[in-house]
């Protein structure tokens, strides 16, 4: 009874949102995406705000009318949405952004309709038979084992250190959170792939919902689902590590070498990088103005490089894209390690300060593994909420780095279609250099329209379903922008992550010259009208002296309100460091507070990579391994 009438009040909102393109599966869809939300605590918060509203004493309080909000008729509940969208209290704005996103993602992202109206194909074919090259065990009893080292997480930090440890000659089990996912799986249906293959079904956001967090929950983590782009870390990156952390080895040689030994496993390459139109858009546009444009590298062998590409960020049908269940978690497999997916660690077992194994469930039943040596690789969320629910504290959780990222997107007057073409194949790093190193770099990245339609603003149900009409004339590109600012990964008292992250007024000014300079790319490259990613976006098109009065609008407004930022890389939050006053671990991954209990992802980094990171993790866990292995044998 609760939840219907929960899923009655969904309904009449998703009935506001969507107007004639509402159909009887959205409320159900929504519920299940309310169900992935990481805390029990915001969870519920939502499920009482909802059947509240179907109440006359909430609905008065909330709508200002006592009229229940399952009531409502679809211009009613559209005058709510929009009301709540331009509120003066923030619970009310966050509510209406909420609504409309995950309405919209439970709308655009299934088979509807409106997909060929706008030139989307969906999946393009059934996924091929090929299986998975490694065997996953899913626990159906209690079960207590021991090995020499579990490795928490399977992605580029977990399925490296996986791998150097089993090499070595050392009894390894690996635990992913995740399921177990090949080429047969990947059925390329947006809102099924994000439940099924991301973090909380991609709804994990920051406590003021103004920044989405996208990590990767399947076996090879991130790797599996991210976009393959293989940068180095930078030397002038390397460089400040070493002076932040006190670290030589991020200057003597020794992470050089490792970064060499992975780019050689994962098969990095400039030379399967053909452009879409998406890219080539990114690439006319700063080659017009004379500014740096390149292909990027990448870690794959056999890319198709065609529209298939565009959706290989809910799995690579191609067997192209090197993550780790193609390479590490292989090379681990054959050298007798043992994996375990669908498996929740909650806490690492410590005796007397010293790590022994770690305790997991694996949905009714529980798994203890008791291990010579714990290597967290969670990632930058998971970890640290990890090492927190097992009584770490310290400089745990803090030095929280994101990447935020924002664009200038546009109209065009020719079909690009976002969502096809190679992942990523252009960059520019024209601004990288400013600030010390501090700049944003230009990228673009496939989107398809379940997410897409949450960029485009609501303002009406008519005016939503008028610019998605035009979806497959957008295109894009993105300011990453190299953040300074020290959010914070805590837990809840479930357990769960929380993630405190706020711009400075630095990273503000230089997210706002990207998105400026962004905006001068895509009108270089033909855009009519030219947008930012503001909940009120601010807007142009083409004139002598229009992008300079745009720009001072930007720079005026800024980004620090009425804005929202995607993440797709999280850093720093259990940072390297000689000094346990400002590091969670030291110069040779173990923790300052516990020992042999190491960290190999991106929560080790001293401050943000400046460029996509996964290189960077491999790095840092294929030497952190190791170290570790010559110290167990």
């Amino acid at each position: 009874m609760r939840n219907d009438r929960v899923a009655a009040v969904l309904a009449s909102a998703a009935r506001g949102i969507l107007g004639d393109g509402y159909t009887p599966e959205i409320p159900a869809r929504m519920l299940e995406a309310i169900d992935h939300v990481a805390t029990q605590k915001e969870r519920n918060q939502l499920l009482t705000t909802l059947r509240l509203l179907d109440t006359k004493a909430g609905a008065l309080a909330l709508t200002g009318r006592p009229v229940p909000m399952s009531w409502l008729t679809m211009p009613e509940a559209e005058a709510v949405i929009q009301k709540w969208t331009t509120a003066r209290l923030a619970g009310q704005r966050r509510l209406a952004g909420s609504l409309t996103a995950i309405a919209l993602v439970a709308k655009y992202g299934e088979p509807c309709p409106e997909w060929q109206e706008f030139g989307y194909a969906g999946p393009l074919g059934p996924p091929p038979e090929r299986g998975p090259r490694i065997e996953s065990t899913v626990i159906d009893s209690d079960e207590t084992i021991s090995c020499d080292v579990v490795v928490v997480g399977s992605g580029a930090g977990g399925g490296c250190a996986a791998a150097v440890l089993a090499n070595a000659g050392l009894d390894v089990v690996i635990l992913e959170k995740g399921g177990h996912f090949a080429e047969r799986d990947f059925h390329h249906i947006e809102r099924r792939a994000l439940h099924e293959m991301y973090l909380y079904g991609a709804t994990l956001t920051n406590t003021d919902v103004t920044t989405r967090i996208i990590a990767g929950k399947c076996l090879g983590g991130g790797t599996l689902v991210n976009f393959a782009v293989a940068f180095k870390t930078p030397d002038y990156v390397l460089r400040e590590w070493a002076e932040v952390s006190g670290i030589d080895a991020f200057v003597s040689g020794e992470i050089e070498q490792s970064l060499d030994e992975v780019a050689e496993r994962i098969g990095i390459t400039t030379e399967q990088s053909a452009p879409g139109r998406r890219d080539q858009l990114l690439e006319q546009g700063a080659a017009k103005l004379g500014w740096h444009n390149d292909a990027l590298p990448r870690a794959v062998r056999g890319c198709t490089q065609d529209a298939g590409c565009g959706y290989c960020g809910f799995g690579c049908r191609a067997g192209a894209k090197q993550g780790t269940a193609l390479t590490y978690l292989v090379d681990a497999a054959e050298a007798g390690a043992r994996i375990f997916v669908e498996t929740d660690v909650r806490r690492v077992a410590i005796e007397n300060g010293v790590a022994v194994g770690v305790e997991a469930v694996c949905g009714r039943h529980n798994l203890r593994v008791r291990a010579r040596a714990v290597v967290a690789a969670a990632g930058s969320v998971e970890t640290p909420a990890l090492l927190l629910r097992s009584g770490l504290r310290g400089e745990v959780g803090k030095h929280l780095r994101l990447h935020p990222g924002t664009a200038a997107w546009g109209f065009f007057d020719e079909d690009v279609k976002i969502w096809e073409g190679t992942t990523m194949a252009r960059y520019s790093k024209e601004l990288a250099h400013i600030d010390g190193g501090y700049g944003p770099i230009f990228e673009t990245i496939p989107l398809h329209p379940g997410t897409w339609a949450t960029v485009f603003p609501w303002y009406s149900a008519a005016d939503h379903r008028d610019l998605m009409s035009k979806i497959g004339r957008v295109s894009f590109v993105a300011a990453l922008a190299r953040d300074a600012a020290g959010g914070r990964v805590t837990i809840d008292k479930h357990g769960a992550p929380r993630i405190d992250w706020k711009p400075t007024i630095e990273d503000n000014r230089r997210i706002t010259e990207g998105v400026v300079a962004a905006g001068r790319i895509i009108e270089a490259a033909g855009a009519t009208e030219i947008h930012t990613v503001h909940t009120e976006p601010i807007s142009y098109r083409p004139a002598p002296g229009a992008h300079e009065r745009w720009a001072d609008e930007v720079r005026e407004r800024g980004f620090l309100k009425d804005a929202t930022f995607g993440s797709w890389h999280q850093m720093g939050s259990c940072r390297m460091g000689i000094d346990p006053a400002t590091s969670a671990v030291g110069a040779e991954n173990e923790s300052h507070e516990v020992k042999n209990l190491y960290v190999m992802d991106a929560s080790t980094f001293p401050t943000a990579s400046g460029v996509n990171p996964m290189v960077s993790i491999y790095g840092i866990a294929h030497r952190g391994a190791k170290k570790l292995a010559e110290r167990l044998s």
